[in-house]
């Protein structure tokens, strides 16, 4: 039985520190392979001797005599230069020669070594991924051709998939590199760095996406999982321009968070006036990794709300509870009540008009006629309570006493569509005491009327919601055991999630309703939803599945930006996409391109590739691809992937009629998407009322070419551009951190409110940390338990070849006891 199976470890030796030669020293019997960082290569292929001295005499050298076990390979990196690797990649002016050269030249003069270790970084995207295969095929047969016995490492960048790295690295595919190592070191480290937001430095869902992912396709005793020895240390009291940094993170060695928790350190240059506070890490149990909150002295996550209103609602995404609204709800006050009435008592009607519970639906000739009393004389707003099922039942008149207002709306994205909502009959009007008429008749025949308020102060607006915190910041025992705090003051600092703007919203369809007949209609084909059997879920996950043409029972269509995610069962030949009357957006299996159609015209084209799901993933796991057309007047946009890359854009001609989805042979469809092609919603803006009482905007873009909507907070274009183009400041697809000025009035001992109101959708509110004004942070580091459970899931999850870990010398020495011995 092989003892050391799945066990063995990797290192760097980098830090050239004391840390590093007492690991060397004290443990070099628990390394089995070390990666020695002394080269550098240049992007004329030369490499040069730069970092840990490997010369003869030099310390390292003690240790290469002492531990004759350990696999010592000559690291050459590009310190990853895009230029640098792109000149090897392509052997512009022979650099790839010369570097396949110049690695024999090394081995030979260090002829100790047991072979060489590549680390090249920032390479490019896919498109090179064949040239870069070749690259380090080449690499390999030159140092098995110069000696049979030498080892090839390469180091890979984190993939979940083909074109799945998180950085851009998509030249790199695991299973075409394969067959050119003899071990290959996953850098699975640097999901978080300094510029991100604050994290686990190998979160799990990223681990666990790219070792379920490489096992698949690489030799996993080959495989080596990457982990840091190291953390960070973001500064979260303010942004970095405003602290002389260019990254609020700081990296940390496990002794240097350390001193963090015993209160060594702290934000004024480790003098006073901050006080040396020493301070309890957690232990984040999902990712495995512990954190602390130095100089925060109170923090709450965002549903830990006292209170908040719906339509915020809780989320949870990798451990971290948030509150998010979806869409807006109208929000309504009327003040004192004098009379309200429900659609369905009215005096009388005549016409065609159908009565439901609280409501009437007005047909041809419908009218329904109300009368009320008021007991007082006055001065009175009246409300009425509306409802447009569909786009083309969409206006309806209503009269107070004779005086008639015409009610209709033509806005595809307007927010109320299929809802009832409150709008102004009278404002301010002058009722005597007595008896009133409202007479509600038709336009648009399938307009609902249902019913109305009089009353003494009647306004609306659409909301996000509201959420409502308690803060109780209480003083700390410093290092000297006084109790302390601030000595300046407090900042809250709110973390949230903002995204880039996105059409506004027309229809959302996931099927998990079933399949809507009143809203959508079968034009040609088959088409029916699967929906999760024997789910308790009163909306179970389902998928459209079908054939031919499925459309909204609308053929009023023109300019409209439509989306859809389309999975591929197994066996299907054909195209598959959305449309738009004539027009045809869709990917081509058979081709494996992306293509506009007009009628019967290709408009153009985009090569990609993509694959069908097995039968036995298609409901669970499927593999889901996003197409996407924005068509205005004749110009359609083409994009595609998740993140919406724009692929083409085309001349069209500015057609008009049906949409939705088409496909030759069977599909399968998760959601359907239509937006508006010119109006946008932002999610990016929030007011905040601070523990002080002080009020701030956070989050609002300004932009060009562009009319803003104060009621809905959309924003139209003015001219045909992409929405990027309209905006200088670019949105994190991460978490921001936005801050408060400082509050010298709130103190240690009392406790205090503050308030989160988004004016948009689909901001996430993640955290809220009362802390220090001269400085306070977020600390993730690597310690003993951490690194020893991943190495655990290495060898008994995937059955990796063992552990690599980035680099020695910043580790918890305690690790070393918990790792086998490697001879």
């Amino acid at each position: 039985m092989d003892l050391l199976k799945g066990k063995e470890i990797m290192v760097w030796a980098y830090m050239d520190n004391t840390r590093m030669y007492q690991a060397l020293r004290d443990y070099g019997d628990r390394i089995s392979q070390i990666g020695l960082f002394s080269f550098k290569v240049n992007a004329s292929g030369e490499i040069y001797e730069s970092g840990v001295s490997i010369a003869t005499g030099s310390t390292m050298r003690t240790y290469i005599n002492k531990w004759p076990h350990i696999t010592w390979l000559l690291t050459v990196s590009n310190d990853g230069t895009n230029s640098i690797f792109a000149a090897l990649r392509d052997n512009a002016n022979g650099a790839q020669d010369t570097f396949l050269t110049e690695l024999v030249r090394i081995m030979e003069k260090y002829d100790f070594c047991d072979g060489i270790d590549i680390d090249l970084e920032k390479g490019d995207d896919y498109s090179t991924a064949t040239a870069s295969t070749a690259m380090f095929k080449n690499i390999y047969n030159v140092v098995k051709t110069y000696d049979r016995t030498k080892l090839v490492n390469i180091c890979l960048p984190g993939m979940t998939s083909v074109n799945g790295s998180v950085g851009g690295e998509n030249w790199c595919v695991y299973a075409d590199l394969n067959s050119y190592c003899d071990t290959a070191a996953i850098m699975s480290y640097g999901m978080a760095w300094a510029g991100s937001a604050p994290g686990p430095v190998s979160p799990r869902s990223w681990l666990e996406g790219i070792y379920d992912y490489a096992v698949t396709v690489m030799t996993p005793s080959k495989v080596f999982l990457g982990m840091p020895a190291y953390g960070w240390n973001w500064r979260i009291h303010d942004t970095p321009e405003n602290m002389g940094m260019t990254y609020r993170g700081v990296s940390q060695t496990y002794y240097a968070a350390r001193h963090w928790l015993k209160g060594k350190y702290n934000f004024t240059g480790d003098a006073p006036p901050q006080p040396f506070i020493p301070f309890v890490a957690y232990w984040d149990n999902d990712n495995m990794v512990p954190y602390a909150f130095p100089h925060v002295y109170d923090f709450m996550e965002g549903q830990d709300a006292t209170d908040y209103d719906y339509p915020q609602m809780g989320g949870t995404y990798n451990g971290r509870n948030y509150l998010v609204a979806y869409a807006k709800q109208q929000h309504t006050s009327f003040g004192e009540v004098a009379v309200e009435r429900s659609g369905d008592d009215y005096n009388s009607s005549s016409g065609v008009i159908t009565k439901y519970d609280g409501y009437v639906t007005l047909g041809e000739n419908g009218s329904v006629t109300y009368t009320f009393t008021v007991d007082a004389a006055g001065t009175y707003d009246i409300a009425v309570r509306l409802c447009y099922p569909f786009w083309d039942k969409n206006a309806i008149y209503v009269s107070l006493d004779g005086s008639s207002v015409h009610f209709s709306e033509d806005r595809l994205w307007w927010p109320y569509w299929r809802s009832t909502f409150w709008i102004t009959l009278k404002s301010g009007v002058a009722l005597s005491a007595g008896t009133h008429t409202i007479v509600a008749s038709v336009d648009v025949e399938g307009a609902q009327f249902y019913g109305f308020c009089v009353c003494s102060a009647f306004e609306e607006c659409p909301s996000a919601g509201d959420a409502t915190f308690t803060l109780a910041p209480r003083q700390f025992m410093d290092v000297n055991g006084d109790m302390v705090g601030p000595d300046t003051g407090f900042k809250l600092t709110l973390e949230m999630l903002r995204r880039k703007p996105d059409s506004a919203l027309i229809w959302y369809e996931d099927f998990r309703d079933g399949l809507l007949t009143s809203y959508f209609t079968t034009l040609s084909g088959e088409w029916d939803v699967w929906q999760t059997p024997n789910s308790t879920s009163s909306r179970p996950y389902s998928q459209l599945e079908g054939y031919g043409q499925f459309a909204w029972q609308y053929s009023g269509f023109g300019d409209l930006h439509i989306r859809a995610q389309i999975i591929f069962p197994a066996g299907f030949s054909g195209k598959a996409g959305v449309f738009l009357d004539s027009l045809f957006c869709c990917f081509n299996y058979d081709s494996q391109c992306i293509e506009l159609y007009e009628g019967n015209a290709l408009k153009d084209s985009y090569n990609t590739s993509f694959s069908t799901t097995a039968k036995a993933d298609l409901r669970d796991n499927p593999t889901i691809y996003t197409i996407e057309m924005r068509k205005r007047g004749t110009k359609v946009r083409v994009y595609s992937s998740s993140s919406n890359t724009l692929r083409f854009t085309a001349t069209v001609s500015d057609v008009s009629g049906y949409a939705g989805l088409q496909s030759d042979s069977k599909v399968c469809c998760q959601l359907i998407r239509l937006g508006d092609a010119w109006t946008y919603e932002p999610y990016e803006c929030f007011d905040v009322t601070m523990p002080d009482g002080s009020s701030a905007t956070f989050g609002r873009i300004e932009r060009s070419n562009a009319t803003w909507d104060e009621e809905f907070q959309v924003f139209t274009l003015t001219s045909d551009v992409e929405e990027s183009a309209t905006r200088s400041e670019s949105i994190s697809s991460d978490y921001d951190f936005f801050h408060s000025d400082t509050m010298t009035d709130v103190v240690c001992g009392n406790d205090y409110t503050a308030v989160i109101t988004p004016k948009d959708i689909n901001i996430w509110i993640s955290r809220l940390f009362l802390g220090d004004a001269d400085g306070f942070s977020i600390l993730y580091y690597q310690d003993v338990d951490s690194l020893v459970y991943w190495a655990n899931q290495a060898a008994y999850r995937w059955g990796l070849k063992g552990m690599c870990i980035w680099s020695l010398g910043q580790e918890d020495m305690r690790l070393w006891e918990y790792l086998p011995k490697q001879t």
